[in-house]
């Protein structure tokens, strides 16, 4: 449920925008705001899994997510839709991370790259259906059946974990940190709103700059108070790791941003700009993620046969050349070009994401597994609302260049901000260049000559 609707509400985004009475580009809020409830929420998800029992915890949140998804489908304006968005993202926050803890402690090392190939499949099977299916709903029926495909999936979910999942022993309880969780907070809103600010089709750009000056001050504090104190809400142990350090915080983490602007920038291109519908642009996108779904089965043969940093560096350069390629396509651009683009996007995608998911977690003691999945989880979230958040600054940006109407989205903006997206990317594949030949060896078991020496 989260990653259909992280996919299918894009595609909905120019009919929502009429039905509200907004303009396209201002709907980037209903993206961002529900990345930044997950981000506001996760840092307190292992505590309150611990605190109130993950199996408690998963089921309040998949009611709530269908809930929330009811809300959406009701709204009859943009602060309406906002609201319930928030509430979907705050049980998303709950549901993602539980799921991945669980799966961490219960994997052995050497069998992590399959468990985690196998694992994402689901994942991908309703973000790669969503934009065809949110299209033609979209289409023929109205937006809001995109929300209410949930209800049915949610009660049926409650009902399986109830019926499937045990009940856990009992954890030990620890203080929370509600100073931490408070920093942690507003730093991570400071940026994100800020960066919404200016995204906005009239960019309120002191306000804007204001909130990324705060929650970067805030960030700062928010950092030593975690080094420092005994019962953090957040462990940055982790980070001292260098494989998570170098896919997570590091600047390997940049690749993240063409990833998640790619997807919101289509549609504007396809249905705003070259006026195709919205079905002719989710069939498209539907390339995206079905190459991601269809190089799936090789993934962990691939990283055993050549290793990890040599399919990152390959698959980083591939899905920037992709997207990079994206910008060349116009109204009489055939639909099966478009396709192929998209669907080599998505196939490097596929082995780049794996590799880096699972690289990250390969050196992090078992102790640590909680914290560094929940701190992995925010940095992903965080990127991607970065990444939607900055296409549409460019987008504006460039309607500003041309003296166009604000909010004007033209093939130019969208040419610019997949273009600026992808130069930020390119920059990862520097530094998955200096990784250790042999990093993540013990999970790939790909070897390395004796003498060679690493980075």
């Amino acid at each position: 449920m989260a990653q259909l609707d992280s996919s299918v509400v894009l595609v909905a985004l120019p009919q929502m925008a009429r039905s509200f009475g907004v303009r396209p580009v201002d709907l980037s809020i209903g993206v961002t705001i529900y990345i930044l409830a997950q981000a506001l929420v996760l840092p307190a998800s292992s505590w309150v899994a611990d605190r109130y029992g993950a199996r408690r915890v998963f089921v309040a949140a998949l009611a709530g997510f269908t809930v929330a998804s009811v809300l959406c489908g009701a709204s009859h304006s943009l602060p309406q839709f906002v609201a319930a968005r928030i509430l979907q993202g705050a049980a998303a926050a709950l549901m993602v991370p539980i799921a991945r803890i669980l799966l961490l402690h219960s994997t052995a090392k050497e069998d992590l790259i399959a468990v985690m190939t196998i694992s994402t499949v689901p994942m991908l099977v309703a973000p790669t259906l969503g934009p065809p299916v949110g299209g033609f709903i979209v289409t023929y029926l109205s937006w809001p059946w995109i929300f209410l495909l949930n209800v049915p999936v949610g009660i049926a979910g409650v009902a399986l974990v109830l019926r499937f999942i045990p009940v856990p022993a009992a954890a030990a309880r620890r203080p929370f940190d509600l100073a931490g969780f408070g920093l942690v907070a507003a730093a991570t809103a400071g940026a994100l709103f800020g960066l919404q600010q200016l995204s906005l089709s009239t960019p309120a750009w002191v306000l804007g700059a204001a909130l990324l000056a705060a929650g970067g001050c805030f960030g700062a504090v928010a950092l030593r108070h975690l080094k420092r104190t005994p019962h953090p809400v957040l462990s940055l142990h982790s980070t001292g790791v260098p494989t998570f350090y170098a896919t997570t915080l590091g600047l390997g983490t940049l690749i993240r941003l063409p990833a998640a602007a790619l997807p919101f920038v289509v549609p504007l291109l396809f249905q705003v700009v070259l006026g195709y519908s919205a079905l002719y642009s989710g069939l498209l996108l539907l390339g995206v993620n079905g190459g991601d779904l269809l190089l799936k089965t090789l993934t962990t043969r691939t990283l055993r046969r050549f290793g990890f940093r040599r399919v990152l560096i390959v698959s980083a350069t591939a899905m920037c050349a992709t997207i990079a390629a994206a910008t060349l396509v116009a109204a009489s651009t055939s639909f099966w070009v478009c396709f192929a683009i998209l669907t080599a996007s998505g196939m490097a995608r596929s082995l780049l994401f794996t590799g880096m998911s699972t690289l990250a977690f390969a050196d992090v003691p078992r102790e640590e597994l909680t914290s560094g999945t929940v701190l992995w989880n925010i940095v992903l979230q965080l990127m991607n609302a970065v990444g939607v958040s900055l296409a549409a600054v460019i987008v504006n940006l460039t309607a500003m260049a041309a003296h166009e109407p604000a909010g004007h989205v033209s093939v130019r903006g969208c040419e610019a901000a997949l273009l600026a997206m992808t130069l930020l990317g390119v920059i990862s594949v520097v530094a998955f260049a200096r990784l250790r030949p042999d990093a993540g060896v013990a999970l790939s078991g790909h070897g390395v000559r004796s003498g060679r020496a690493g980075v």
